[in-house]
């Protein structure tokens, strides 16, 4: 029997700085909201390797401890909580690299900090840069600092 999976586009950024194009696998449910499976989701289960499809006669398994970050190539759905505080911050990653972006976090408002939605995070967290969902493992930064509004989009 073949489960149903859904394809998602993304592009993995790894710490040796190459990048690689293909489609990860989901599932159409959620073990944690109703909706399908979002990327971060996958990259925040416990599994030390992760299927990729470069091509539809192609599938390997990459080493999610050497993913920096990974970007959906679409829009993801249901990422953004309702009533979330949009906190605008700019990651630097241990190679020098920065991204700026938004991060959406629904904590209660007596934790409603960049640092509580950071220490309640999995391995990797959500950020969204310009129109692109960005998912960034935690292991790879070197600092997150808030920045003021407009400051957001863009990367270096």
């Amino acid at each position: 029997m073949k489960l149903r999976m859904i394809k998602k586009r993304v592009e993995v950024l790894f710490e040796d700085g190459t990048k690689l194009k293909g489609s990860f696998f989901l599932s159409p449910t959620s073990a944690h909201h109703g909706g399908t499976e979002s990327i971060k989701e996958l990259l925040n289960e416990d599994r030390k390797y992760l299927p990729i499809e470069l091509n539809p006669e192609q599938v390997v398994l990459i080493s999610k401890s050497t993913i920096v970050m990974a970007s959906a190539m679409e829009k993801e759905t249901e990422i953004t909580p309702r009533g979330s505080t949009k906190i605008p911050a700019e990651v630097v990653f241990t190679s020098g690299e920065t991204i700026s972006g938004v991060v959406y976090q629904d904590l209660p408002i007596t934790h409603s900090r960049l640092s509580d939605y950071l220490n309640c995070s999995g391995a990797f967290f959500h950020i969204e840069v310009g129109t692109m969902d960005c998912f960034v493992a935690n292991a790879f930064v070197r600092l997150i600092k808030s920045v003021a509004p407009g400051k957001e989009a863009g990367s270096s």
